[in-house]
């Protein structure tokens, strides 16, 4: 009998056969690396069978009424993302834990850990699924005679190419990794877990056009031979256009080549100072770092956002990190001596920031929730035209007796995508309910249209159905805070206003340290939002 045919204690949960169908039904292929003995190899993107490529997950699979038992089940709702684990009650049982996270029931996260021992030898079986990626860590033993580490990670590639691009920034080189898919007709800018896209295709003569989905920014490259690109990046969220040169090769498996395991471990939450122009300490962030053999991913946390996914690796006694988001290009460089990094923040083709941190060592940064006092003498309001000129106000009866979500944000801010991801999901759970959300839009850009035309974006990419308000043109935060004076200023952007059902602000959240910051740090802001959110809706 087909353990998978077995009653289950969650009838309705995917499972690792419903991962690999997904997979192959993309014809999704893999680029890997591996670790052997301290080396770090790397193979090309390979057509893959899913089935037996995750084949180790067939004997972790506990979903089974005759292994209720002997766990724990956890199925609970957060947000719009369902969580499921399966907990062993027992350290003798060999499959220790199970996590599955699923949105729109397609599986977004899975997690498995086994552990086989006797007095003769040892084995731990780690592994974890993402949608951009997968990893397999397998630990063997037997005393006194055998020991063996391996890992296995590969880049998930669905239904297309992976390409390394390289973005000239003056005298440095910032690589950054793409998909484009079977057409060559969409672009997907990969950091780590995340996915930019760039679909809005066109194209003049030779040269193809990969318009972001989000920002006002596109690629125009022109195809030299199969497996050569060359072009430029073109940011136009500000007045002044800015060109980046960008090369790009085909089926190149990594981001920062490395050739082996170094001694050096940076992982763990790290003080870091920013320092300006005259050696003065500028800014204490916190820098949080995971590393894996050599790769590292992370991000800096700072008081108002996060400098969303790094990734990169340690290379003998250097760390090396890029990020590409579609507004920002980021090149960070540090020499490791013994707990310290010292190093050079880069972005764009001049600017040049020194930094250093201190390994494990994090600061405490303040609250988000008092960086932006109330004006009690003055009570928040707002009256602005949505992208039809239709003026939209707090006074409206669409608003009111209902809670609402004001973010004072930028189609241009990265950290404000982050957020309205956040809100989106948030808007889909609660407005049925009878919750709003409403941006307001500080634009960069002095002309109207392009600012339209830019809400008109960062709405569509993101499938966003509640109203994004024109705020303000060539805007700053002196501005915004002029525009808002029931607030003490505009620190950052994002920032989160909550009004209850009177529409008396109860919550003033500043910046916004997404998914980049970690699973813990954003999952404690969703939970504490959520919570709130939820108590305001049940009170109308």
């Amino acid at each position: 009998m087909d353990p998978t045919d077995e009653a289950r204690i969650i009838e309705d949960l995917p499972n690792f056969q419903f991962l690999a169908d997904s997979l192959n039904t993309t014809s999704a292929m893999s680029a890997k690396w591996s670790v052997n003995d301290g080396a770090v190899v790397y193979s090309k993107p390979q057509p893959v069978n899913w089935t037996l490529e995750l084949e180790a997950l067939r004997k972790t699979d506990v979903n089974h009424l005759r292994f209720r038992e002997n766990y724990l089940v956890i199925d609970t709702m957060v947000g719009a993302e369902r969580r499921v684990d399966f907990i062993a009650i027992s350290e003798e049982q060999e499959v220790q834990k199970v996590s599955i996270r699923l949105v729109n029931n397609q599986i977004t996260y899975y997690y498995a850990e086994k552990n086989e021992s006797s007095i003769f030898s040892s084995s731990l079986l780690i592994f974890e699924f993402k949608p951009t990626s997968y990893s397999l860590t397998l630990n063997q033993s037997i005393p006194w005679l055998f020991e063996s580490n391996q890992k296995v990670v590969g880049t998930i590639i669905n239904a297309g190419s992976l390409w390394r691009g390289v973005i000239t920034m003056g005298d440095k080189k910032t690589p950054i990794q793409f998909i484009l898919d079977g057409e060559g007709q969409k672009m997907s800018l990969r950091n780590g877990p995340e996915s930019i896209g760039f679909n809005q295709f066109s194209s003049i003569g030779d040269t193809l056009i990969f318009g972001s989905d989000y920002f006002p920014s596109n690629f125009r490259l022109r195809l030299l031979s199969d497996s050569t690109l060359e072009g430029y990046w073109i940011n136009n969220k500000r007045e002044v256009t800015r060109k980046l040169r960008l090369s790009a090769k085909k089926d190149v498996p990594y981001r920062f080549l490395a050739h082996e395991v170094p001694e050096h471990n940076v992982s763990g939450s790290h003080a870091a100072v920013f320092y300006d122009a005259n050696g003065s300490a500028a800014d204490t962030v916190i820098l949080r770092l995971t590393q894996r053999a050599h790769a590292v991913s992370g991000s800096f946390l700072t008081e108002t956002g996060d400098y969303r996914f790094l990734e990169g690796v340690v290379r003998n006694d250097s760390l090396l990190m890029s990020t590409m988001d579609g507004t920002h290009v980021y090149l960070f460089e540090a020499e490791i001596t013994g707990q310290s990094l010292k190093g050079i923040f880069y972005s764009g083709p001049t600017y040049r920031q020194p930094w250093t941190a201190q390994l494990l060592s994090a600061p405490i940064l303040r609250d988000p929730k008092t960086i932006t006092a109330l004006n009690d003498s003055v009570p928040f309001d707002f009256s602005f035209t949505d992208p039809e000129g239709a003026k939209v106000s707090l006074s409206d009866d669409r608003f009111k007796n209902k809670p609402i979500l004001v973010s004072i944000m930028g189609t241009w801010c990265s950290n404000c995508l982050d957020e309205a991801v956040f809100l989106k999901e948030v808007y889909e759970t609660y407005h049925d309910s009878g919750l709003e959300v409403v941006g307001l839009d500080f634009e960069l850009v002095s002309d109207s249209s392009r600012a339209i035309e830019n809400i008109k974006r960062h709405k569509a990419g993101l499938k966003i159905d509640y109203p994004i308000l024109l705020a303000c043109l060539s805007s700053s935060k002196q501005k915004a805070a002029s525009i808002l004076p029931s607030l003490s200023g505009v620190y950052s952007y994002p920032t989160l206003l909550v009004l209850d059902k009177n529409h008396e602000v109860v919550r003033v959240h500043t910046g916004f340290n997404g998914p980049a910051t970690g699973v813990n740090t954003y999952d404690e802001f969703r939970m504490e939002y959520l919570t709130l959110i939820d108590a305001l809706v049940k009170d109308i």
